[in-house]
């Protein structure tokens, strides 16, 4: 073969590596949809959830629902929490174009992680909307007092199915520690800490369970 039919050859087979799906990366668990799309579609419902701080109270919710799409190692979600009043005054808090008591998220991107070495407690690492830097922003008290919620990420566990496992429905848990300190603050081999907090620097931490119910379709959970 020709100096320049070995060049042609080789640029080719880059380009058709290059046009390839990237492949998950080693040491995280996957999801696969079943309909072997690239990702599926999901719907989120709760019951009630809590977001605390140590030292200024609470926003208290009656529901959680949402919605998202799921790929293979990362995704996509939003939450809407429904019912939610503020702690001291019992006032309610409300995200702007919401009906009163109406708290919604920005879009979220999720991403699949392990919450321990032993690599059998898949969970989940959410960070905040990759524009603004929010998770969410909300008034109480009638406009009076207002919250922004920012902060490096929020780790929760997915608690079914187990790994190996394929269903429709997925479950996630949001635990605390104590007031205003996530149960969950680092990713298995990282030194990385993730938490929330708030515009005036108090740490804060969400208190949620709920049903991840994937459209359509089913998905595998992996862990590698």
């Amino acid at each position: 073969m020709s100096k320049k039919m070995m060049l042609l050859a080789t640029a080719l087979t880059a380009l058709a590596f290059a046009a390839l799906p990237a492949m998950a990366s080693a040491g995280e668990p996957q999801t696969h949809c079943t309909n072997l799309a690239a990702t599926c579609s999901f719907t989120v419902h709760g019951a009630e959830g809590a977001l605390n701080t140590a030292s200024a109270g609470s926003v208290n919710c009656s529901a959680t629902t949402g919605s998202g799409t799921m790929g293979t190692t990362t995704g996509s979600v939003s939450f809407v929490f429904t019912g939610c009043t503020e702690s001291v005054f019992k006032s309610a808090c409300t995200t702007s174009g919401k009906s009163s008591g109406t708290i919604e998220t920005t879009a979220l991107t999720y991403h699949n992680i392990y919450v321990s070495d032993a690599k059998t407690s898949p969970g989940v690492l959410m960070t905040p909307n990759a524009t603004s830097g929010i998770f969410a922003h909300f008034t109480c008290a009638g406009g009076l007092v207002t919250k922004t919620i920012h902060g490096k990420g929020l780790i929760g566990t997915l608690t079914s199915p187990k790994c190996g496992g394929d269903s429709n429905v997925f479950e996630f848990d949001f635990e605390e520690s104590k007031p205003g300190t996530q149960k969950h603050m680092h990713i298995t081999g990282t030194g990385e800490t993730y938490d929330l907090t708030d515009q005036s620097g108090n740490t804060g931490s969400l208190v949620a369970s709920g049903k991840i119910t994937i459209t359509s379709t089913s998905a595998s959970l992996t862990c590698v």
